[in-house]
């Protein structure tokens, strides 16, 4: 799965606060078995999880692609192209937003307003037949 456009809808959580609330979380633990609290044990977890946590939304050859992930595992959903039905672009200041209508449903996408150009040869070669329109 090639990765065409990377979205702006993300959450890329600078290395340092990774780190930092991790080691943090790892403390909380410590500290909450040492003096048996329950309550800073399960903020540490909390906090040793989030730091791991993270979102990618992307264009790729095969659709939409939303990666959700954390430590452990990631999980991956794709919205096929064959499954849109309309695409909307809103455009507010140095930013886009891309609606990928399904049936009723669709997914929404933040991009930056200088990646329109992009973005529309890439629906223009992989969904020709699928009006794309401006929202005002």
């Amino acid at each position: 799965m090639d990765e065409l456009l990377v979205s702006k809808s993300g959450t890329p959580f600078p290395s340092w606060m990774k780190w930092m609330v991790l080691i943090v979380g790892f403390f909380l633990v410590a500290d909450g078995m040492r003096v048996f609290e329950f309550h800073k044990i399960f903020v540490g977890v909390v906090l040793a999880y989030i730091s791991g946590y993270q979102k990618r939304i992307y264009v790729s050859d095969v659709g939409i692609v939303r990666e959700t992930g954390s430590w452990f595992r990631k999980y991956k959903s794709v919205l096929p192209w064959d499954e849109i039905k309309y695409v909307g672009l809103v455009k507010r200041g140095s930013k886009m937003m891309a609606f990928f209508e399904q049936d009723v449903t669709g997914w929404k996408v933040l991009f930056d307003a200088e990646d329109e150009p992009k973005l529309r040869d890439i629906l223009t070669e992989y969904i020709p037949h699928v009006e794309v329109g401006e929202i005002a």
